[in-house]
């Protein structure tokens, strides 16, 4: 009886044995990847060589790439600054289609919606209600560089300091500026201080966009914003 556990002990080692032996012999299967050795100098030629291996790399969004060129809010105390003249070190360029405020040291691109811009006394805004007045628009010279006007509207009934958008030859609104800015911008224009306005976006005489952001400062700032891109006073 021993002798016969004995042998049915031997013949299950041997089994074991076998199998064991032929896993580790035998190559992996068709659909099973197996993955090289790691290598000191992993560069171009080897990524190149071992895409497969590799794992999957996130991609970058546009919404990320895009925002790179804005100047991060946190550089704004240090960056948004005027010269010892009361100039911004700010300049205007086209980017995309449009004007841009772009910060020198960096290139990085300022929004419109900027409000620190105010305290080196320049006024941007996106033109509000351009939905509702698409004749003034379509008519209007509103190309980037273009000449604008605006114009205060005590009498508006929905608000006292309405300040409407115009196109240098047109005395149609093609919208307004948003409420909250208006309301100092009004006061502003109502002094009679000197302001000269452009557009920074928007289309010229005969088509319809439906965005128009316009710049305002004195005539000596918007011309030292626009040192690196001069054009014409005269609309096109």
């Amino acid at each position: 009886m021993e002798l016969l556990f004995v042998l049915v002990a031997v013949v299950a080692l041997a089994i074991f044995v076998l199998k064991w032996a032929t896993n580790l012999l035998s190559p992996p299967p068709p659909n099973e990847k197996t993955h090289p050795p790691s290598a000191p100098n992993a560069g171009t030629s080897y990524v190149k060589k071992n895409i497969e291996y590799l794992p999957p790399q996130m991609a970058v969004s546009r919404s990320q790439a895009e925002a790179s060129i804005y100047l991060p809010s946190e550089k704004w105390d240090e960056l948004l600054v005027t010269t010892d003249q009361g100039l911004p070190t700010l300049f205007l360029q086209m980017h995309d289609g449009r004007l841009w405020l772009t910060e020198p040291s960096t290139g990085l691109l300022v929004s419109v919606g900027n409000r620190r811009l105010r305290r080196m006394g320049i006024w941007t805004a996106r033109v509000r209600g351009v939905g509702y007045h698409t004749v003034a628009v379509r008519n209007g010279a509103f190309q980037p560089g273009a000449p604008v006007r605006l114009l205060r509207e005590p009498d508006n009934a929905y608000d006292k300091n309405a300040v409407a958008v115009c196109s240098a030859d047109d005395d149609h609104p093609a919208g307004y500026i948003n409420k909250g800015m208006a309301t100092g911008l009004s006061k502003l224009i109502g002094s009679g201080a000197p302001l000269r306005a452009i557009s920074l976006a928007g289309q010229s005489p005969g088509e319809y966009g439906s965005n128009i952001d316009v710049l305002a400062a004195t005539p000596a700032v918007v011309e030292h914003l626009l040192r690196k891109w001069p054009i014409s006073t005269t609309p096109v």
